[in-house]
């Protein structure tokens, strides 16, 4: 076998159903669409007036994330992105994967008027407290769990916050989380030091675009298994729809969850 032949096997990925394609914002759109077609007359109301409904977050999250992929397509070849990655079976998504020379990273992005102001451990949106900083760090964390648990690879994940808002301020940069704006990614991205070859960015990438790479496998954990932290995992239900899901005993200072999609 010559050299070109040996290039070519480990290069080459078989892949017969791929997440390639998926557009930026495609789920977040539906569900806009969907909420229209249920309401059709309420929902242009609520546009003339300007009043916050889900059909609008919806629409206006789903024009975020067509910015960042537009921004994210900017990348240089070597790189590669995937949006709107369906994880699990409850319709949970990530908003995007990036995989390149730089790592793996999940991009969540977020459409925002006002202001977003970031400390170390807290995102304020307007003076409110949000919980986008510890679903993003949550989210690069069970990204690297599914896709090692699927690869040959420990992968590691980074999480990033993106925004499309009108004032950011980042009095410090939170430890476990990279926030900044929408159109600074692709910059951000390219500069960030290599830790992954040509041959481990085709890998991961060929994992990360097989849709049962992102399905959660049964013992992903149990009540009474040991949290990281040191605390224990309890089954708890999200008092927003009643779904069922594992955290950690020490909550809040521990995040952790299992399930909770």
């Amino acid at each position: 076998m010559d050299d070109v032949d040996r290039e070519a096997q480990w290069a080459s990925v078989e892949i017969r159903e791929s997440l390639v394609g998926r557009r930026a914002g495609g789920g977040a759109a539906r569900k806009a669409r969907e909420l229209r077609r249920e309401a059709p007359i309420s929902a242009l109301m609520s546009r003339v007036r300007r009043v916050h409904t889900d059909e609008r977050a919806w629409s206006k999250g789903a024009m975020g994330e067509k910015v960042a992929g537009i921004w994210l397509s900017r990348l240089p070849e070597g790189w590669y992105t995937l949006h709107d990655v369906p994880v699990g079976e409850r319709g949970a998504n990530i908003d995007h994967v990036v995989i390149g020379p730089g790592g793996v990273f999940t991009v969540n992005t977020k459409n925002l008027r006002g202001t977003v102001l970031v400390s170390e451990r807290a995102c304020r949106h307007n003076g409110y407290r949000t919980d986008y900083l510890p679903k993003s760090a949550h989210e690069a964390r069970r990204a690297a769990k599914l896709l090692s648990a699927a690869g040959r690879h420990d992968v590691q994940v980074r999480p990033v916050l993106a925004m499309v808002v009108d004032d950011l301020i980042v009095e410090a940069m939170p430890p476990d989380v990279t926030v900044l704006r929408v159109g600074r990614l692709t910059r951000w991205l390219k500069s960030e030091p290599i830790v992954l070859n040509a041959r481990d960015v085709i890998e991961i990438g060929g994992v990360a675009t097989k849709p049962a790479t992102w399905i959660p496998s049964k013992d992903e954990g149990r009540a009474g298994d040991a949290c990281v932290c040191g605390g224990v995992l309890v089954a708890r239900v999200r008092r927003s729809d009643g779904h069922a899901f594992l955290g950690c005993s020490k909550y809040p200072k521990c995040r952790r969850t299992f399930g909770a999609t």
